[in-house]
């Protein structure tokens, strides 16, 4: 099956049904929101993206770094399961990965994936790549599946099921589907953390109980092979990751003895790996979304993260400089679901949430100011 073309995508527009704030709201609260669910296109315009009973929900900028949103729009997804993942290849070509049900599937399952080629047009068909989890009536659900683009074209779908181990399926750039591949992993849970470095190669950690393993490719189209593991204690479900040097990818995750945040870096590829280290959040909730940028001049990762309290809190460090910590500050008030955060047009950090009310709502770094300072909350939609 070749790649969808984004004119076939957009052959037949309409205009989408209207969501209700409430639909939106709940479902975030109840696990629905994506981690980087906040992107900035080709084009310069943010998106946000969230889930509601009926499918995909989706609110656009109007204009780049503007405070006029379009949306929310409803995206209907038949068979519907509520949850997602993101990915935005080099192109700037967003891809879903979901579960739908359907009679005869094993487990009554498929997964499947569509794309928004393009910054305000309709998401493309969804298309099934079927489930390679025969049906077992014990096992747990598989974990969300996702999708990596590498460097060579091809798009690889990758999921995980505890009992079964992590499986993926490639596309490849001649629009070729190979079979379902077995990377082993039986006591793999949840959902893998892709990554896609700027060199185009793809990875992805594996979270078990008590670690972690570690998958890729040596070069952009080649094989995933096993990488390593590291001993590690996680809270299920919080794992996040961002690219944070020249082909080095950084994971998060939280401690389960009190929420802190966790970073690591495999180091597989090249060079001896890094013990995990702290960097506070004590008591978050969820994925911390990750975003570089400068501040002062130094290079700086920045961390965004649901408080205890239900309110997005953030922190910043310098990039790979774990041992100087970093420093939470709350930034809003309470949100539904994880708070999202992307680089805009002009090179702000822009920070987004639904409110509880299933509004979004939009804050902006003031790029004037020293440090990390934010202008007002505006709600857009």
């Amino acid at each position: 099956m070749a790649r969808r073309g984004r004119a076939e995508a957009d052959r037949d527009v309409t205009a989408p049904p209207a969501v209700l704030g409430s639909a939106i709201a709940t479902a975030a609260d109840g696990g629905g929101a994506t981690p980087g669910w906040l992107r900035l296109g080709r084009d310069g315009r943010l998106t946000a993206y969230a889930s509601c009973p009926e499918g995909v929900v989706r609110w656009t900028e109007s204009a780049p770094g503007s405070d006029r949103w379009q949306g929310p729009d409803l995206f209907p997804v038949e068979g519907w399961t509520g949850r997602f993942t993101l990915a935005q290849d080099a192109q700037g070509f967003v891809w879903f990965a979901g579960v739908r049900q359907r009679d005869g599937a094993p487990d009554g399952r498929e997964f499947v994936i569509a794309a928004q080629y393009q910054t305000g047009r309709p998401l493309s068909d969804w298309r099934t790549v079927g489930n390679p989890f025969a049906a077992e009536a014990q096992a747990p659900p598989p974990g969300d599946p996702v999708v990596l683009s590498d460097g060579a074209g091809s798009l690889h779908v990758v999921v995980a099921r505890f009992g079964a181990g992590v499986r993926g399926r490639t596309q490849y750039a001649d629009g070729r589907w190979g079979d379902w591949a077995d990377y082993q992993g039986k006591w793999v849970r949840g959902s893998v953390v892709p990554l896609v470095t700027s060199q185009g190669r793809a990875e992805f950690l594996a979270p078990f109980r008590g670690g972690a393993a570690y998958w890729g490719q040596d070069v952009p189209g080649g094989d995933f092979r096993w990488l390593g593991r590291t001993e590690a204690d996680a809270v299920e479900g919080t794992y996040s990751c961002h690219e944070t040097g020249p082909g080095s990818g950084t994971y998060f995750w939280r401690h389960p003895a009190d929420g802190s945040v966790i970073a690591y870096r495999p180091q597989a590829a090249a060079g001896p790996g890094r013990r995990p280290a702290s960097l506070g959040g004590s008591g978050g909730i969820g994925p911390v979304g990750v975003v570089r940028t400068h501040l002062n001049g130094y290079d700086c990762t920045v961390l965004l993260q649901r408080g205890a309290e239900g309110y997005p809190e953030i922190a910043a460090y310098p990039t790979e400089g774990e041992q100087y910590g970093a420093w939470w500050a709350p930034v809003g008030e309470r949100c539904a679901g994880l708070p999202a955060v992307a680089l805009d047009a002009h090179g702000s950090v822009a920070i987004a949430m639904v409110d509880m009310d299933g509004g979004l709502r939009i804050a902006r770094q003031d790029l004037a100011a020293p440090g990390l300072a934010f202008g007002p909350w505006r709600t857009v939609g």
